[in-house]
């Protein structure tokens, strides 16, 4: 799988980085639906309390996150990754045996200063790992695709085991999540180290949001996480419960058909989109994702939960090769860690407002104000994306025939 796509073969360890990927997140796919219903049904926690707990990693990511971009550029992404996976693992563990708000939230803690750095670690190793632009849209396609297949692997097992009457089948899962997370640990490629640069001094943050083209970038970031991810998390989960009374087994189940339908279309989505631009990929996305939300919100029933899945699974597809090839496009080598970063940061900000947000709305009967909310998001979030097409270079923007320079 993780071999050739389109005659283009990856790196030995990029593709070990995308195996380490996907045992993990198998792990995410054991909890990935349910430690909102975990803490919420199982331990009896308001869910107005719940919707703030699960704040908490995102607040904390934000705070780590600045500091876990100098640390990337310092120490390697590698070193930074394998921390932060023994800190999940650490939360998830310890989450699984949580019974009140207090040890939710140490172990909430845990996750949010692991979560947090993990990802722009993740995402500079593997734009460290693939160097060649023909394997850059593809490495990170892949590399989503990785990761939803093991989700959904993870949630078609956890659908099969979960009951909200045995808090044990709960134990387990976030048991086998914190395993998985020190099994990617071990499996981490080891690529050779550069030494640090003037250029990685403390002024480079400064440096970096001076570039108005990247600060808008991190503006469709925050948008996009807001619409999708952070409200797909937890506000999903919520809503379908409150306002259509679905079973969690089908609230699993469409996060796996979400996955089959997205492992499915990835890879020949990635020749789909060689031609496009990335702005207009990433535009469509956005209309997508506000296209599934306003289905959801016009009526949460069994059938149309899973057709929400599949559609929001298509935005997926299209963002996924476009996303953080951009922000990899805009950096340099020296300063990739605070790039990611600061991209990072942004879906740090989101993963605190919107569970919090979402717990406050549809926890007090105005879950449609919040579909109204993601629906016009999405399309403030197109119109942003499609701004910034006159302020890149054609390669920046995605297109491989192009063969000037990008600015540095």
């Amino acid at each position: 799988m993780f071999g050739r796509v389109s005659g283009v073969s990856l790196p030995t360890d990029a593709r070990r980085y995308l195996l380490s990927v996907a045992v993990s997140r198998f792990g995410t796919g054991l909890t990935l639906p349910f430690t909102l219903i975990m803490l919420h049904e199982v331990r009896g926690i308001p869910l107005p309390t719940v919707g703030l707990l699960l704040a908490v990693p995102g607040a904390v990511g934000l705070a780590v996150v600045p500091v876990g971009g100098v640390l990337i550029d310092r120490f390697g992404a590698r070193s930074v990754l394998a921390g932060c996976m023994l800190m999940v693992a650490s939360g998830q563990a310890l989450l699984a045996f949580a019974t009140t708000p207090p040890v939710a939230l140490v172990a909430l803690l845990l996750n949010g200063i692991g979560l947090g750095p993990s990802f722009p670690a993740g995402n500079a190793l593997l734009g460290g790992l693939v160097s060649e632009p023909s394997q850059v849209g593809r490495a990170y396609g892949l590399q989503f695709t990785a990761i939803n297949a093991a989700i959904g692997l993870g949630t078609l097992v956890s659908a099969a085991v979960v009951d909200v009457h045995r808090a044990v089948t709960f134990e387990a899962l976030f048991v086998g999540c914190a395993c998985a997370c020190v099994v990617q640990v071990a499996l981490l490629p080891r690529p050779a180290r550069r030494a640090p640069s003037a250029q990685a001094g403390s002024s480079s943050y400064r440096l970096i949001l001076a570039d108005p083209v990247f600060r808008r970038v991190c503006l469709a970031a925050f948008l996009f996480a807001m619409t999708g991810y952070a409200a797909l998390d937890s506000g999903f989960p919520a809503f379908a419960r409150v306002e259509g009374s679905v079973p969690p087994s089908t609230i699993a189940l469409a996060f796996t058909v979400n996955t089959v339908l997205i492992v499915s279309l990835q890879l020949p989505a990635l020749r789909w989109l060689r031609a496009w631009r990335r702005t207009q990929a990433l535009a469509v996305s956005a209309l997508l994702w506000g296209a599934s939300w306003l289905l959801l919100g016009l009526h949460a029933s069994t059938p149309v939960v899973l057709v929400f899945a599949a559609l929001f699974g298509l935005g997926e597809v299209c963002q996924s090769p476009a996303m953080q090839p951009l922000v990899n496009a805009l950096a340099s080598d020296e300063l990739r860690g605070r790039y990611n970063a600061l991209s990072g940061a942004m879906f740090s900000v989101a993963f605190v407002v919107s569970p919090a947000l979402s717990g406050l709305l549809i926890g007090n009967g105005l879950g449609k104000v919040w579909i109204a909310f993601l629906v016009t998001g999405s399309v403030v979030t197109a119109a942003v994306l499609l701004s910034l097409r006159s302020r890149l270079t054609d390669l920046q923007d995605g297109l491989l025939s192009a063969t000037a320079p990008a600015p540095g």
